[in-house]
C-alpha cells in the first residue's frame, strides 16, 4: 500500500525527548536557547548511503518494507520532507554535486569506477570553502565519514579542498563495518568499533568542541555494503543471526537493520548537543541514491534502482527541519536536485547567495509554500566505460525524459505515472507529450 500516514506517537515521544529543553535546566540554558535566535545557524547534514524512499519513511512504499525510524521521523515531524529530490544514481556524482553545486558533466565526476577515473579536481570550490570565503571564515567546517570524490591514495584530498577536519573512509564503502581503514589528518589507522557508532563518536566530539557555528556534513557507509548485523543494542529483532551464510541468503532484515541502528546512533548525536546547539541548528537528511537492487523493494524492482536513472535510483528521501524551518510537519512536491544543496548551505549560512552554478536555493521553501519553485530536476549517470544504462534523466512538473546513451529514449507523465510503467514514446504522442518532450529537450540544450 503506498501510502503517507500520521507520524506515531513513538516519534513525537522521540522529538520531545530530543528537542525539547528539560526541567532540570537552569534559567541560564534558557537564556542560552533565545540567545541562539540571533546567532548564524549550525548546520548537520546527513547523508544515509543507498537509501531510497522504498525502504525508509511515510512517502512511498509498503509499510512492512520499511526500517525503523523514530529519530528521522521525529526530525520530518518537525519540518518538511521533499518527495521529489534528484539526487545522481550512484554515490559519487552525488556528492560531487552537492559539494561544488556543479552537474557531473562540469566536474567529471559521473559514476562509480574501480579505479575511479572520475574525481574531484583541485580547481573546484567546495560548499564548505564557498561559506567561509563568503562570511569572512565564520564557519566551523568538518566531514566524517564516506568521502568518495578523490583518488584513494589522495589521503589529504578533504582538508586541501578547504574542509578544516576530516575523518572517515576514502573509498566507496568499508570493507567491514567492524574492521575498517580510517583515514584523518592524512594518517590511516585501522578501526574496529562499528562504522555508524565511530562516526557518531567523532561528531559529538567534534561539535563539543566548536565556539562558533558550524557546519557538520555527516556521511555514513550505512545502510551501503558490505550487509552485516549491527550491534544488539542499536537493533529491535535481537533473533538476527551474525552468521555470514544467513546474511547471504536473505540480506533485506541486516539492511533494514543498518538503517535502524544508524537511526539511533543520529538521536544519540542530536541528544549530546547543548540546548543552545540544537536551537541553532539546520538538519538536513538525504539518501545519496537509490536501494541496492539486491534489495530493492515495490514499488521500485531489482532494475529500476540504484544505478539507473528510474525513479528508484534518483527519487531519494530528503527531510529539513530546525532554526528557521518554519513549516511543520509538511510535505513539499516542488522539485529540489543534488547541486541545489550546495546553494541552500550558502544561503542557510548567510552568504547571501540564492543561485550558484546549476543549484538554486530552497531555503525559501522552507517558510513559504508559495515561493518560487524550479522548473525542471536534472541527473546523470555515466563512466569511462559506457554501459547501456548510462545516460541523463530531465523532468518538469509532469513529464519525465530519459535519455541513454546507446540512443534510446523513455518519456513518462510522471504526474499519473509516477513509477514509470508506460514508455509514452512506444506510441503516437499527444499534442500535450510531445510539447513537454520538446521542451524537455530543449532545456537539455542549454545546460
Amino acid at each position: 500500500m503506498y501510502f503517507y500516514q500520521k507520524i506515531s506517537l513513538i516519534s513525537s515521544s522521540i522529538f520531545l525527548i530530543l528537542f525539547s529543553c528539560s526541567g532540570s535546566e537552569d534559567a541560564a540554558a534558557q537564556i542560552a536557547v533565545e540567545d541562539a535566535t540571533t546567532k548564524a545557524p549550525n548546520i548537520v547534514f546527513i547523508i544515509a548511503d543507498d537509501m531510497g524512499w522504498d525502504v525508509f519513511g511515510k512517502y512511498i512504499g509498503d509499510a512492512a518494507n520499511k526500517a525503523s525510524t523514530p529519530v528521522l521521523d521525529s526530525l520530518a515531524t518537525r519540518g518538511v520532507t521533499f518527495t521529489n529530490f534528484w539526487a545522481n544514481p550512484e554515490c559519487s556524482p552525488t556528492r560531487a554535486a552537492i559539494l561544488t553545486g556543479r552537474y557531473g558533466f562540469r566536474t567529471s565526476v559521473g559514476g562509480v569506477e574501480s579505479p575511479q577515473v572520475g574525481y574531484l579536481k583541485s580547481t573546484e570550490t567546495v560548499i564548505q570553502k564557498y561559506i567561509n570565503d563568503n562570511t569572512s571564515n565564520a564557519y566551523a567546517t568538518a566531514l566524517i565519514g564516506k568521502w568518495h570524490v578523490s583518488l584513494n591514495s589522495q589521503l589529504d584530498a578533504p582538508e586541501s579542498f578547504g574542509i578544516q577536519y576530516y575523518s572517515g573512509f576514502l573509498n566507496g564503502a568499508v570493507s567491514d563495518y567492524y574492521n575498517w581503514t580510517q583515514t584523518s589528518n592524512g594518517v590511516q589507522s585501522t578501526i574496529t568499533t562499528y562504522a555508524t557508532t565511530q562516526f557518531v563518536d567523532q561528531s559529538v566530539a567534534w561539535m563539543k568542541q566548536q565556539t562558533k557555528p558550524f557546519f557538520l556534513w555527516l556521511a555514513f557507509n550505512a545502510p551501503h555494503t558490505p550487509f552485516h548485523r549491527p550491534p544488539l543494542n542499536l537493533i529491535s529483532d535481537q533473533s538476527l543471526s551474525d552468521d555470514a551464510a544467513t546474511i547471504n541468503t536473505n540480506p533485506f532484515p541486516y539492511y533494514l537493520a543498518s538503517i535502524e541502528a544508524m537511526d539511533k546512533e543520529i538521536g544519540r548525536m542530536i541528544h549530546s548537543m547543548t540546548a543552545e546547539q540544537k536551537e541553532n541548528t539546520v538538519f538536513v537528511v538525504i539518501g545519496d541514491n537509490g536501494t541496492p537492487s539486491r534489495v530493492a523493494r515495490t514499488p521500485y524492482t531489482s532494475s529500476t534502482v540504484k544505478s539507473t536513472l528510474y525513479q528508484g535510483g534518483v527519487n531519494t528521501p530528503m527531510i529539513i527541519c530546525g532554526k528557521n524551518v518554519s513549516r511543520v510537519n509538511q510535505i513539499e512536491t516542488s522539485l529540489v536536485q543534488a547541486p541545489d544543496l550546495f546553494v541552500t548551505f550558502a544561503d542557510i549560512a548567510g552568504t547571501g547567495t540564492t543561485v550558484y552554478q546549476d543549484g538554486v536555493t530552497v531555503k525559501p521553501l522552507l517558510s513559504n509554500s508559495a515561493a518560487t519553485k524550479r522548473t525542471f530536476a536534472y541527473s546523470e549517470l555515466f563512466t569511462s566505460v559506457g554501459y547501456d544504462n548510462e545516460g541523463y534523466t530531465l523532468r518538469n512538473d509532469s513529464y519525465k525524459l530519459i535519455h541513454l546513451t546507446t540512443g534510446s529514449e523513455l518519456l513518462y507523465k510522471i504526474s499519473s505515472d509516477p513509477f514509470e510503467q508506460s514508455n509514452l514514446l512506444l506510441s503516437t504522442l499527444s499534442s500535450e507529450a510531445q510539447t513537454n518532450l520538446d521542451n524537455l529537450r530543449q532545456v537539455k540544450l542549454n545546460l
